[in-house]
This record gives structure tokens, C-alpha cells and sequence, in this order.
């Protein structure tokens, strides 16, 4: 008969509304249910649990350094990791094929001038009506095809970013175009190689990104524009990316989050740990174990004068060890932390002095 009492006490309590009420208890009951209290602290964003994430170049930060020719690696002074300033050396090669491309800029340099010579002089015999403007208008036809082959020829080189005395000597400098970070080596001294081969794989150390894999759940929970606070560090990463697809294999969803430009500390391939931030008010950050849950209903107890007052609250983010919430507490009332599970039972009325 009691059991049947006391279940349907339980049933009538759960079907009544709750809402905030204060719960009269004086110190001894306190103690006797091993209620302990800790201050809320007031929150100017909400982080949810830490998720992993990797430190990664941006897509247009990185690039692959290719071999502008043919030929055999002779050095690579460069090391991973090393930060490189514009201009700097990162290979030096030997290829067979470019003395002849400086032979045939040397030609195309000799053809021009000829060709030129030639113009001028007809130009002036022509002022003179010593010939005819047909032989003149040759002269300048050739003059502008010669030019045309110089400027391709030298081109070329330039393209290969060789110059004519190092062509003529069949070496290629290969320089960094801007100031990076290099990322690995995929050509060895002595290797070698054909045009178009890759030697090195640079990146801008100023542009990073965090990139993670989510469970699709998690990953349904995050926008493009969210703010994803790095744990031991002052700056954000701003959402930007986020994957259509799921892994196959793994069912995740991978997301990219942009850097502040030249956040120092930082390093492509580096692992850290990045929280889901937003802007709230009235939010307070309470340890984990001061949530009670009833109702389809987040509560957590503050402290009165004569005992305690169940407040609602509703849960901005939580991990493990705090929550952060959003709810009519004060900074000067600490809430229930310890003893949670007997207050919740005097509350409801199951138990209690």
C-alpha cells in the first residue's frame, strides 16, 4: 500500500508544471544530504565540448615548386620547416638541354640585330628614292619576325628563371617566388628529373586553417560563420567550409575553419583541440554537476536565504566538467553541485527532513 502511495506521488509530481520554487532546508539538512555549492560564472560566450582538429595550410596558401627542366638534382639547400624569404635558393640543377637554349637565344640575339640593320638602312635608302618601298616593307616584315624569335627565346629562359650565362653553363637556380615555409622535399640530390617534376611543397605560414571530421550529427549543429575557440589559445577560427558529403568509411563530415592571418604558434600538421563558440547573454558557466534534468527540462539550484530555488535553465553548451547556461542566476547565489540528485528529490517531493 506505502509502494502504491509513493508511485503515484512520483506520477502526480510529474504531471504537475514545474517552475521555479524554493526549497526549505535549513544547514543541518544541508549537510545531512550533502548538498555543496559553487559560485556561477558569469560567461561572455558559450564553448561546447573540445573537438579535434588539425592545423592545415589554406588552399590558396600552398603550392608545389616544379623542376623548370629537365636535368639531374646537383642540391637542395633547404629543410622541412625551414622559413624561406623571397628570392632564396631551394634547388640547383643540371640539364643537358639548356646550352642549347642559350645557343638559340645568342642566335635569335644576332638575327635581331642583323634584321635590324638591314631595316634601318632600307628606311634610309627608301628617303633617298634609291629603292623601291616594296624592298622596305621586306626589310621590316624580317626585322619583326626576328624580333618575335628573340622575345620567345627569352622568354623561355625567363620562364625557367635561367639566365643566358647560366644556360650557356647548363645550370638552373630554382628560387622561391615569395617568402614561405617549406613543407617537404620530394626531390633528392642526384635524383633525376623531367620538366615539370616536382621538388618542393611551399606554403604561406601566415594563411592557416583548422580542418575536422565530425560525426554527422555534430556536424548538422554547425554554420558557416560559427567562431571555434582553440584551447590555449586567444584567437578564433571562423568557419568556412562545410563538406557535403560523408565519409564512406568513417561517417564523418569534414569541416574548415579560417585562422587569424599570422596567428603565431601554430603549425601545418599540428593536432589541438577547438570548441564551437557563439556570443550569449545572460549566460553563466556552472560545473556540469550542478544540471538537473526533468521535465524535458534543464535546472539547476540556487541558494536562498532558507534553502534553495529551483531555477530553469537553458543549456548553451556542455562538456564533461562545466556547462554553460542561460538562466535567472546571480553571481552572489552559488548553486548546488554536490547533493544534486537529494534536492531534486525534496524538490519533487520523494524525500526530504
Amino acid at each position: 500500500m506505502k509502494l502504491r502511495t509513493a508511485l503515484l506521488s512520483i506520477l502526480l509530481c510529474a504531471a504537475l508544471p514545474l517552475q521555479a520554487a524554493d526549497i526549505a532546508l535549513d544547514a543541518t539538512q544541508i549537510q545531512r544530504l550533502g548538498i555543496r555549492d559553487a559560485q556561477p560564472q558569469a560567461a561572455k560566450d558559450a564553448r561546447a565540448a573540445a573537438w579535434s582538429a588539425r592545423v592545415v595550410a589554406s588552399p590558396d596558401a600552398e603550392w608545389v615548386v616544379t623542376a623548370p627542366s629537365g636535368g639531374v638534382v646537383v642540391r637542395v639547400p633547404v629543410v622541412e620547416g625551414q622559413q624561406v624569404a623571397a628570392g632564396t635558393v631551394l634547388a640547383e640543377l643540371r640539364s643537358a638541354a639548356l646550352p642549347e637554349m642559350g645557343a638559340s637565344l645568342a642566335q635569335a640575339k644576332a638575327a635581331a640585330d642583323l634584321a635590324r640593320n638591314h631595316r634601318d638602312r632600307d628606311r634610309a635608302l627608301h628617303a633617298e628614292g634609291l629603292i623601291a618601298e616594296r624592298r622596305l616593307r621586306e626589310s621590316e616584315a624580317a626585322a619583326l619576325q626576328a624580333e618575335a624569335a628573340l622575345g620567345a627565346a627569352q622568354s623561355r629562359l625567363r620562364l625557367l628563371g635561367v639566365s643566358a650565362g647560366d644556360a650557356s653553363a647548363g645550370r638552373v637556380q630554382v628560387r622561391a617566388q615569395a617568402a614561405a615555409t617549406v613543407l617537404e622535399r620530394m626531390a633528392l640530390p642526384g635524383q633525376r628529373l623531367n620538366e615539370a617534376d616536382p621538388l618542393l611543397r611551399l606554403a604561406d605560414a601566415r594563411k592557416l586553417m583548422l580542418e575536422l571530421n565530425l560525426p554527422v550529427l555534430q556536424a548538422e549543429t554547425v554554420r558557416e560563420g560559427d567562431l571555434l575557440a582553440l584551447d590555449g589559445q586567444d584567437a578564433k577560427a571562423r568557419v568556412t567550409q562545410i563538406g557535403w558529403g560523408a565519409s564512406d568509411a568513417t561517417q564523418t563530415v569534414r569541416i574548415r575553419a579560417e585562422l587569424p592571418a599570422g596567428k603565431a604558434g601554430l603549425r601545418p600538421g599540428q593536432w589541438v583541440k577547438a570548441r564551437r563558440s557563439v556570443a550569449a547573454g545572460n549566460a553563466w558557466a556552472v560545473p556540469a554537476s550542478a544540471l538537473s534534468h526533468h521535465g524535458g527540462r534543464n535546472w539547476v539550484f540556487a541558494r536562498t536565504a532558507s534553502g534553495y530555488r529551483a531555477v530553469e535553465v537553458t543549456v548553451l553548451a556542455q562538456d564533461a566538467t562545466v556547462a554553460t547556461v542561460s538562466g535567472a542566476l546571480d553571481a552572489a547565489a552559488p548553486v548546488a553541485v554536490g547533493g544534486v540528485a537529494a534536492l531534486k528529490a525534496v524538490w519533487l517531493g520523494h524525500g526530504g527532513e
